[in-house]
């Protein structure tokens, strides 16, 4: 039934994922906030998927907050990707089903009317830029959830008498955030190499002298990204 209800709810995600609120995500409504986590859930425990039952913690929350925004492909017009992520990041999909395709972004911008041709330049550099600027608040998000991650495991080895519930939905914590974490991590490499990409289809279709200021942002971008760093559990990417 499960299953069932998934293929029959996933159209819904159209109209759940239109318009966009804080982080980059969807704007809350009863799909995405209850009706999709509830029914991700039930399918992640069937795949084997760590899940668990506890509460995010504030840093957690945090951290998921600071990732939607790397994670939600950046043009509203990007529907079909947005709404692949939007079943990941609600766990109707494994994370194996929604890779994305890095021509998606530069065919979206292309296919946008703009008075000027430069405009899809600027905003090629915008969305650089920004994701660049998201890269610091996420991982030091990431850090105080990993720290709070060893005190979480410590406590297993330390506290008495631990329920078996208890030490599954611990355990399965630590799981959920690593797996949040390298998610934003592969996201961010994703979008590096869509945005050289769409640079490229950019200067086939449109060549500009403004291109020169977008390959400074994107290096600079490549930059940051160079600058992470393993840490951790094997799923953790944290900054250096």
């Amino acid at each position: 039934m499960v299953r069932l209800g998934a293929v029959l709810l996933a159209p819904l995600a159209l109209a759940a994922c239109a318009e966009t609120g804080d982080f980059g995500r969807p704007k809350p409504n009863v799909l995405n906030d209850a009706v999709y986590p509830a029914m991700g859930a039930a399918l992640a425990y069937q795949r084997d998927e760590p899940v668990s039952a506890y509460r995010l913690t504030d840093n957690e929350r945090e951290m998921r907050d600071f990732g939607w925004g790397i994670v939600m492909p950046p043009l509203e017009g990007q529907r079909r990707d947005r709404i692949l992520t939007e079943l990941r990041r609600t766990r109707i999909l494994p994370a194996d089903r929604a890779r994305l395709d890095r021509a998606s972004y530069v065919r979206t911008l292309i296919a946008t009317d703009y008075r000027s041709s430069r405009a899809r330049y600027a905003k090629l550099k915008d969305d650089v830029v920004n994701d660049t600027l998201r890269v610091e608040p996420f991982f030091a998000a990431a850090s105080r959830v990993a720290r709070d991650d060893r005190a979480r495991a410590r406590a297993l080895a330390d506290v008495p008498e631990v329920t078996p519930a208890e030490r599954e939905n611990a355990t399965a914590r630590i799981d959920e955030n690593g797996m949040m974490i390298a998610w934003a991590r592969e996201s961010l490499d994703e979008r590096l190499d869509s945005y050289r990409y769409a640079l490229d289809r950019l200067m086939l279709e449109t060549p500009d002298p403004y291109s020169n200021e977008v390959a400074s942002a994107i290096d600079a971008f490549a930059a940051v990204l160079a600058s992470l760093r393993p840490l951790g559990p094997a799923r953790g990417i944290f900054k250096s």
